[in-house]
């Protein structure tokens, strides 16, 4: 995401002393970091634009419908509000996202206006222009110890049975196979309940009732429940949608499942759930609580 200043000097106090929480009855989604996946929205604020990684953590949807009292005081439950693009709600239409804390924010460099700055501190920061969207090997060193800062944890997710790992392969596919040491084999369990591969960042999706294959995708920031999985009682990994079971094919393969079809032995786990944080710091809710559980 994006954040940008009008005051180059601001810079340099934001690079040592982090973001400051921006605080007034006018703000649009109330006190918060303001940050943007559009570089567009945020440059209307500024000349010099930050890249940022951003956890968003339990988001409050914000749309035309959303009476501005709950816009302004969402603090207290959730983590961030979203307010969504081509909204009436500001006259500009680009999306805008409000987190609560600056520790869900990290900065990966300048994305726009990095020949501004003073050569010392430049020096202290990456030039980001035209990198767009992407990330370097730095870059993803950066995002590991966020994530470990805020206790998202990857595992492996293990088919009981057979011993073999789930992973992504690319293109949406998902299969099993033998440990290879790579991060197409971990998962994590997001705050609603996906399971993101950590390689593509897209979450396990099954969207059509007569369909037994299940393939990765995007997740839907808003909501779906085609995205939305638990590990019941017996460890048996079930789609809530329809209420069918993740399944090996007796291959290297997965399919889903009916209860009365197989589904009712095959059984998973994760490896590292001991490792994981039980609080998450901003709300009093976790990303990682029990799958087992929803509301």
């Amino acid at each position: 995401m994006y954040h940008a200043t009008r005051d180059v000097q601001n810079v340099r106090n934001i690079l040592s002393e982090g973001f400051k929480i921006s605080q007034s009855s006018h703000l649009l989604l109330g006190d918060g970091v303001y940050v943007s996946r559009d570089i567009n929205k945020s440059l209307n604020y500024g000349e010099v634009c930050f890249k940022l990684l951003v956890y968003p953590g339990k988001t409050y949807r914000v749309d035309d419908s959303t009476p501005e009292f709950e816009r302004k005081n969402w603090q207290q439950e959730f983590s961030s509000a979203w307010l969504v693009p081509n909204s009436r709600v500001h006259p500009s239409g680009f999306e805008e996202t409000c987190v609560k804390s600056s520790a869900q924010v990290r900065i990966v460099g300048i994305a726009c206006g990095y020949e501004k700055l003073d050569f010392n501190t430049q020096a202290s920061v990456k030039d980001c222009f035209g990198t767009g969207d992407n990330l370097d090997p730095d870059d993803n060193r950066l995002l590991d110890l966020m994530l470990e800062d805020l206790g998202i944890i990857y595992s492996t997710f293990v088919h009981s049975n057979s011993q073999m790992l789930l992973e992504a392969y690319g293109n949406g596919r998902v299969g099993l196979g033998e440990w290879n040491g790579y991060d197409n084999q971990l998962w994590s369990r997001t705050w609603d309940c996906c399971l993101e591969n950590k390689a593509t960042g897209e979450v396990l999706t099954l969207d059509d009732e007569d369909d037994n294959d299940p393939f990765m995708r995007p997740v839907n920031q808003i909501g779906d429940k085609t995205q939305k999985w638990r590990l019941d009682g017996r460890n048996r990994f079930v789609q809530k949608q329809f209420n069918k079971y993740l399944s090996s094919d007796g291959r290297d393969g997965v399919v889903m499942k009916r209860y009365n079809h197989g589904g009712d032995r095959e059984t998973w786990m994760f490896r590292c759930l001991n490792q994981t944080r039980t609080t998450d710091t901003f709300v009093k809710f976790t990303p990682w609580h029990d799958m087992t559980v929803w509301d």
